[in-house]
Formats: C-alpha cells, sequence, structure tokens
C-alpha cells in the first residue's frame, strides 16, 4: 500500500514539473530568454540601419523622428500670432485688430507704461538708431551682404544693437550668463500685478536704453525673478526689442542642447545637465518674406566651472563637451562683442576665444573683446573707429598700450559718430573691424 502511494506522489510530481516547465516556456521566450539570439538579431538591425544610412541618408532622415533633426539648420514654418501680440503688449505699443492681449491694453497701468515707453524710445529711434544704421550701412555692408550667422557672446538680451548692426543676419546665436526665462502668462500676471511688471521691465531696460550696455551685477536681480517674480529671464525683453525695432515675432519655441551639440525641442532633452534655449522666429516688417531665427543660450563661455550672482552654477566649456560641439558647429559670418567685461583677457576664456578667431569671418568689437595681441595681422585686415585711451576705471588694469598706440599713430582709424560700450558718451568709444584675409 506504501509502495502505491509512493509511486503516485512521484508521478504527480513529475506532471506538476512538467506543467511548471510548460508554463514558464513563453514567458522566457518573451525577456529575451534566448539572449544571443535577441542580441544577434537588434546587431543585424542595426548594422542595416547603418548600412541604409550611409547608402540613402535622405530616407533614413525621413524615416526617423525629429529627434534627428537639428533646429540650428532649420527654418519654422509654424506661425502663431499670439507671440507678436505679446511682443508689442511688453514694448507698450498698441494692440493689432483681434490681439489676444487687447484687454490688458485698456488697462490704465499699460496705458502709463506705453506713454513712458513711447518717450524713451523716440529719441533711440529716431536719433541714436538712424545714425548707427547709417554708420552701418558705410563700414558693414560686406557683413550684411553675406547673410549668415551672427555669434554675440556675452550679450545678455541685447537685441537691440545686434539688430542694428547686423540688420540681414539669416541667423542670430546670442549667450550670456542671464536665464532664458518662461514664457509670460499675462492671466495670472495681472492676478498679481501688472504694474510691478512694468516696473520691472523698465527697471531691467535703464541702462541699455540710457548707456548701451547691460550691467552684469543688475541682470543679476532684473532677471532672475528678485526685482519681479514674473521676469525670470531674458525671454520678455528680447521680445519687447523685437517688436520696438521693426519686426514681427513669429513663433517661440524652447529647444535644449543634446549630447552631440545639435538643437532639439526641449521635451527630447535627456538628462539633467542639458543646455536650454530660447527660439524665437521673426522677420522684418518691410520683408515679410525672409525669416529669421534668433538662439538665446544662458551658459558659462568660461573654461571652467563658475557660478555668478544670479545663482546660475555652470560647468565651464572644458567639461560641457555637448555645448562646446554646439558652438564648433556654428559657420559664423560675423561675431559682434560689446561691453563683454574684458573676459577674453584672461586665459580662462581661451576656448571661446579661439572658436571666434577660427570660425568667424569677420568679427566687430570694442575694446572690452579680446585684445589686440591675439589678432595675428597676417591673417586680418583690422580697420578701427573711434578713440581710445584707456578703459573705464572699473577696468584700468586691461589697458592696451599696443592699442593706445595704433589710435595715437592713426593708421586706418576712423572716426565713430556714436557712443557704444562702457565709453559710452560720443568721442569717447571705440569699435574694430576685423576681416580675415
Amino acid at each position: 500500500m506504501k509502495n502505491k502511494r509512493l509511486i503516485r506522489y512521484m508521478i504527480a510530481l513529475k506532471l506538476l514539473k512538467y506543467a511548471i516547465i510548460a508554463l514558464l516556456i513563453p514567458v522566457m521566450s518573451s525577456c529575451g530568454g534566448d539572449s544571443q539570439g535577441k542580441d544577434n538579431t537588434n546587431t543585424t538591425t542595426t548594422n542595416q540601419d547603418s548600412s541604409k544610412t550611409k547608402a540613402d541618408s535622405g530616407q533614413t532622415a525621413n524615416n526617423n523622428t525629429e529627434e534627428s533633426k537639428n533646429l540650428l539648420n532649420t527654418i519654422e514654418t509654424r506661425e502663431d500670432r499670439q507671440y507678436n501680440d505679446m511682443a508689442r503688449f511688453l514694448a507698450g505699443m498698441p494692440a493689432e485688430e483681434g490681439s489676444t492681449l487687447a484687454k490688458y491694453h485698456e488697462t490704465n497701468g499699460w496705458k502709463q507704461y506705453a506713454q513712458t515707453a513711447d518717450n524713451t524710445w523716440r529719441s533711440i529711434l529716431k536719433q541714436k538708431v538712424p545714425t548707427m544704421a547709417k554708420w552701418r550701412d558705410e563700414n558693414l555692408k560686406a557683413q550684411n551682404d553675406a547673410n549668415g550667422t551672427l555669434f554675440y557672446p556675452f550679450s545678455g538680451p541685447d537685441f537691440l544693437h545686434a539688430s542694428t548692426f547686423f540688420p540681414e543676419a539669416k541667423r542670430v546665436v546670442m549667450v550670456g550668463l542671464e536665464p532664458i526665462g518662461n514664457y509670460p502668462d499675462m492671466d495670472k500676471i495681472a492676478k498679481r500685478s501688472l504694474n510691478g511688471y512694468f516696473n520691472g521691465l523698465r527697471h531691467s531696460l535703464f541702462t541699455i536704453l540710457k548707456l548701451s550696455f547691460f550691467r552684469t551685477i543688475a541682470m543679476a536681480q532684473d532677471f532672475t525673478g528678485k526685482v519681479t517674480a514674473d521676469i525670470d529671464g531674458t525671454l520678455p525683453v528680447i521680445m519687447l526689442f523685437m517688436a520696438r525695432t521693426g519686426h514681427r515675432v513669429l513663433y517661440y519655441e524652447k529647444v535644449a542642447v543634446n549630447e552631440e551639440g545639435e538643437l532639439v525641442p526641449a521635451d527630447q532633452a535627456k538628462g539633467d545637465r542639458v543646455y536650454y534655449g530660447t527660439k524665437l522666429t521673426y522677420r522684418r516688417e518691410d520683408k515679410p518674406n525672409e525669416k529669421k531665427t534668433l538662439f538665446y543660450f544662458a551658459a558659462n563661455l568660461q573654461n571652467s566651472p563658475y557660478s555668478s550672482r544670479s545663482g546660475l552654477v555652470r560647468k565651464g566649456l572644458e567639461d560641457r563637451k555637448d555645448f562646446r560641439k554646439f558652438l564648433k558647429s556654428l559657420e559664423i559670418t560675423t561675431t559682434y562683442i560689446k561691453s563683454a567685461s574684458y573676459l577674453m583677457y584672461r586665459d580662462s576664456f581661451s576656448i571661446v576665444r579661439n572658436i571666434i578667431l577660427n570660425q568667424s569671418k569677420s568679427f566687430l568689437q570694442d575694446d572690452s573683446g579680446m585684445p589686440i595681441k591675439f589678432v595675428d595681422r597676417n591673417k586680418w585686415n583690422l580697420t578701427f573707429f573711434g578713440s581710445y585711451y584707456a578703459p573705464i576705471p572699473l577696468f584700468r588694469a586691461r589697458v592696451q598700450r599696443d592699442l593706445r598706440q595704433v589710435y595715437k599713430e592713426g593708421t586706418n582709424v576712423k572716426p565713430l559718430p556714436f557712443g557704444i560700450g562702457y565709453q559710452y558718451r560720443k568721442g569717447t568709444s571705440n569699435l574694430m573691424l576685423a576681416e580675415k584675409k
């Protein structure tokens, strides 16, 4: 009897074993139980894709997602009037018919702000800008005829001077330490304080409109929400400048630099060390068929890590290969440098300095840019404008005795009919145009 029970028990165990094995087989297959087979399949697919890419890169690009599309070199086709409505509102300019922000144009706070803005901009647009434009037409014709890319490092949100000197640039790449900022939500801002927001805008624009440059210390407060909580970056000021300088904002998008140094939509960015940027598509009011693109990035252009007053902590270009690759991918027509705190006098800014010298076809700068000792006269033709003796007292240690000698001798030195940069008074300013031979 005991033997019969033992036999039945052993048979039951074997049946249970076979049942378990039968259940596990499909599970193991779906989880990659045959790992060698699955790896071989992936390898084969990858090789096939790689071959196809070499043979027909166009077809592969069409089959891929937008992740492979570098936004730096694309022309934006989307348009949305809300962005131009916002730019005009921020600039204190009248609402166009059907404006999405028309109700806020009717507030007393906006009307007072608009009146003040009109008074401020009247002299700039009727006196300063025309004088600069006339000088530009006489001296920067080749740079504007070339269209191409304008690189403006250490710019802050200064679209005003970029567009005045280089209105024909098809692409503008600006880099500063100041955050990019979020797109303004006027419904939320109005619930808190429109007047407070307008006061913050006026405060942020004071030195650039009165003296022709942004103060780094002031920007660390103005564009980080410390003066006005809702102004948390440079975006509203760039849009404001676009509207006041006769441009129409067509589209806004937040972008990012991927590991390969390519620009992608922000939602495709991976990791927690991503450089995000502003992308604005715009056009001149008098040239409706010529779309242009502006990119602004908050980035550290120093070789080594840096912590700004605004709380921005970034590794330098030595460590951030992604942003370095992005900069090196730029086909720079012209670089513009103004009020740059004499940073590229230092060895710690050699990477960005070399990028400018190696990749630019020309550059326009005041004496706060690169010392002329770094500019090889065998490779560059130099034209000097204005006058130079020494920097302002704050930067007295950055005096260039060789530049002083150039101006003293007067060889290839031409007049400069306006003030600009730290030496903002007419008759005290200087510019140097370098054109690669």
